[in-house]
């Protein structure tokens, strides 16, 4: 079961490193714009405005956790030390079984209180391309239950307490490459768009923008 992916991050804009390229590639998708486009390349084209958009949007910091977790607690906790904002979510609305999952946020922090339900373990293992961190909260850090000892203990009530310090660590790591994992999500977006039969090629010439990395 996993602890710590890798990837995250405040409500402060992302600049991508090497932020001349991504303006380049808005140039292009702005000129394409103007010059005006059909319905059908119009849909494309809101894609790709999507995918640019994404690139330096809001961090997006998701504490999740089950009625009774601690999680508006760590939310609060973040806040108050460090000015993290993040959503707060309901953790057996967002892992219930046939729920279409929604975008992923940047970086993602689970509160368990009691051993995890099948629906929320399953929810924990599924493959993921940003941070995820899961917290045991409630417990006693010094002889925790058999469940939660994979995982950090965390008492928020304090937002001094120094088990807390896990957690800042945590999102500090991926603030750290949360910009060039939002490029190489971009980069990713713009592959996929490159076989659109009508913004395709401006896609394509959009990864060249991007430089090496963007196309090989």
């Amino acid at each position: 079961m996993p602890i710590v992916t890798q990837d995250a991050a405040t409500r402060t804009r992302v600049r991508p490193p090497g932020a001349d390229p991504v303006s380049r590639v808005r140039r292009m998708v702005g000129s394409a714009r103007e010059h005006g486009v059909g319905h059908a390349a119009g849909d494309g084209l809101r894609e790709l405005e999507r995918a640019l958009d994404r690139v330096d949007a809001p961090v997006d910091i998701r504490v999740r956790g089950g009625l009774g977790s601690g999680r508006r607690t760590l939310a609060a906790a973040l806040r108050t030390r460090r000015g993290w904002r993040p959503t707060v979510e309901d953790l057996d609305v967002v892992a219930a079984p046939g729920r279409p999952v929604g975008p992923a946020p940047d970086a993602e922090i689970i509160c368990l209180r009691t051993a995890p339900c099948r629906h929320e373990e399953a929810w924990m293992r599924r493959p993921r391309a940003h941070s995820l961190l899961v917290v045991a909260t409630g417990v006693d850090g010094a002889d925790p239950p058999r469940w939660a000892r994979e995982f950090p203990a965390v008492d928020a009530r304090q937002p001094s307490d120094t088990s807390l310090d896990a957690v800042v660590a945590f999102l500090d790591r991926a603030l750290e490459s949360l910009a060039a994992v939002r490029l190489a999500r971009l980069e990713s977006e713009l592959e996929t768009l490159a076989v659109h039969d009508r913004v395709g090629d401006l896609a394509e010439a959009a990864l060249c923008a991007l430089g090496p990395k963007g196309r090989t």
